[in-house]
């Protein structure tokens, strides 16, 4: 089954400790859907981290994986679904222009907060590792952070 991951999940080396075996296909874009910063998360300081939220012609930028079944329970934890996060179904268009289905995980949303940081620099590391568009790295390297 394929994930996109748009958040710190990007990270290989994020993916390989949750997902081990998990197979990257590359860099991809999910349109219509814009990246906010919608809930606080413990694990990254207690500061804001990744959602998506649908907004006619925007575009989150992101990373497809192949994943198994034990794959998604373990993100399933991480992402603390079904209390914190949902998953929907969505089509992802890979930079090479393939468009393939896939899973993503939908932030329940808290109001509005910066990402710490550290989380911010995750997702900047996270996009440089698979390619993303030089524009969307410094869309993310613009994000103003708590700290």
């Amino acid at each position: 089954m394929f994930y996109f991951a748009y958040g710190s999940n990007m990270l290989p080396t994020q993916m390989g400790q949750l997902c081990p075996g998990c197979v990257v296909i590359g860099a991809a874009m999910l349109r219509d859907y814009r990246l906010v910063f919608n809930r606080p998360f413990a694990a990254w300081d207690g500061c804001g981290v990744a959602g998506i939220e649908a907004c006619p012609g925007a575009l989150v930028e992101g990373v497809l994986w192949d994943i198994t079944e034990s794959h998604r329970d373990a993100l399933d934890a991480y992402e603390q679904y079904p209390t914190e996060y949902g998953r929907t179904e969505v089509i992802v268009t890979t930079f090479d222009g393939r468009t393939v289905p896939a899973f993503v995980y939908v932030a329940r949303p808290l109001g509005t907060f910066r990402p710490g940081r550290r989380y911010r620099d995750a997702l900047v590391e996270g996009a440089r590792a698979h390619g993303l568009t030089p524009e969307y790295i410094r869309f993310l390297e613009s994000t103003p952070t708590e700290d």
